[in-house]
């Protein structure tokens, strides 16, 4: 690991049990690996959940936008480089850069969290000591101004998941990498077989819990020349509330 201040770097390696039936790396792996590297870069410069909790404020990922280029293969280190970007009223944006051993660029990213009042259950302004910690000479590593993601128009696929132990992270509720798992199982498999996962864009909207019933609802927005666009929604089985909107852009392999 690197530590600069307001830049961090970190390295993983690809293992067996991240990759999918060709050997790469799952999205979901490399989404993990920004989490993970944004969490203890957090850690470092004592702005984690945990060195919030005693203000009884968290963090909450509120937007990710992700573009892959390549996926890496098992065995194969990834390093990951991340840095605040900027801070806004309610928001502070991250970014990352992902790169394989020879410097090729696998994917970039950029995520924006809000700060929320655990008693209150409500967003609250940015410390203004967070804008120190800004990198402004990274900048950003992709530009995302995060305007409103498209609602689902119609439903050409779905599927129902039911919340299990397994999902929750350590505020006891679902961790954001199982929302694009549920999204991204209810797209076709001539798409998911034919295509690869280029670009994810992700808005959370609301929580899940343990035992809750989960509709994954998918709209085929656009398909032409080989390249795929979906809209993905992520609703409570039994009230409908929106917990999750997504949209994915795919590829020909």
């Amino acid at each position: 690991m690197e530590k600069q201040g307001p830049f961090w770097e970190e390295t993983f390696k690809v293992r067996a049990y991240e990759v999918d039936h060709n050997g790469r790396a799952k999205f979901q792996t490399l989404f993990n690996y920004l989490q993970e590297a944004a969490s203890n870069h957090a850690a470092f410069l004592k702005l984690s959940k945990t060195d919030f909790d005693r203000m009884g404020l968290t963090w909450v990922l509120s937007r990710f936008h992700v573009r892959v280029f390549h996926y890496p293969f098992w065995n194969q280190y990834v390093t990951v480089q991340t840095w605040p970007s900027l801070k806004e009223r309610l928001f502070a944006l991250r970014d990352f850069e992902m790169f394989d051993e020879k410097g090729k660029v696998l994917a970039l990213a950029t995520s924006s969290w809000m700060m929320i009042d655990f008693k209150a259950r409500r967003a609250v302004r940015l410390p203004e000591f967070l804008a120190e910690y800004t990198n402004q000479e990274k900048g950003r590593a992709l530009e995302d101004t995060f305007e409103r993601l498209p609602e689902l128009q119609t439903t050409h696929h779905e599927k129902e998941f039911q919340v299990r132990l397994s999902d929750l992270d350590m505020n006891r509720h679902v961790n954001s990498a199982v929302y694009i798992d549920w999204a991204l199982e209810a797209v076709p498999e001539e798409i998911r077989t034919q295509q690869f996962l280029h670009e994810v864009e992700v808005n959370y909207r609301a929580e899940a819990v343990y035992g809750q019933r989960i509709l994954s609802q998918v709209e085929i927005a656009d398909r032409a020349n080989d390249r795929t666009i979906l809209h993905h929604r992520l609703l409570r089985a039994d009230s409908e509330q929106e917990l999750c909107r997504m949209v994915s852009r795919w590829r020909a392999k």
